[in-house]
């Protein structure tokens, strides 16, 4: 005679999601959805999550623009791409399994080759590690706007267009220029409160 114990705290048996590799957008919603409710008894507080899946070429086309899924026509994005496509393509390089984005909603990239488990490791770790941090980080929240970061990309992205109606081509492409050769020698005007 075997005696049963009431264990409430015990995990109880569950089926698992999925037991195959290939992912489904479907399947993709469900682990959002549970690892939502991880992410909730954890504590952490998240922007809302979007979640796109993006090919290769859609992924090196986002390294080219610094990730940023808005902005201004530069050359130098072109030349990026064209360095991020033959070192991949020569198998000098990888990809990132993901690239996410300080926004509200939190936008997360992910490579369509992934597997589904790596799918959901991807979406535990940007979606909802990355967009905690993004949300709870002091210093996001002192200098950056995640609600405004889309509208501004955008508004940048016309006046750029602006200018180089008003101005000329050749005129705003010296200043872009000028600014891309200096925008990796950051002055350190503010100290940390």
């Amino acid at each position: 005679m075997t005696d049963t114990i009431d264990r409430p705290n015990e995990p109880k048996t569950r089926e698992p999601i999925s037991t195959s590799s290939e992912w489904t957008f479907p399947l993709i919603e469900k682990y959002d959805e549970e690892i939502a409710k991880c992410a909730a008894e954890f504590g952490l507080d998240t922007y809302p999550n979007q979640v796109e899946v993006i090919s290769a070429e859609q992924m090196m086309d986002a390294y080219s623009s610094v990730g940023m899924p808005v902005g201004y026509h530069h050359w130098s994005f072109g030349k990026q791409f064209l360095s991020t496509s033959k070192g991949y393509q020569r198998g000098q390089m990888g990809l990132a399994y993901e690239i996410v984005i300080n926004s509200d909603p939190c936008i997360a990239y992910l490579m369509e080759e992934n597997t589904l488990p790596m799918q959901a490791l991807v979406i535990a770790h940007a979606s909802y590690g990355h967009n905690s941090f993004f949300k709870g980080n002091y210093l996001f929240r002192t200098w950056t706007d995640a609600s405004a970061i889309i509208d501004y990309l955008v508004f940048a992205r016309n006046y750029v267009a602006e200018c180089e109606e008003r101005y000329g081509l050749d005129a705003v492409e010296e200043i872009l220029d000028s600014g891309h050769a200096l925008m990796n020698y950051g002055v350190d005007r503010y100290k940390r409160p």
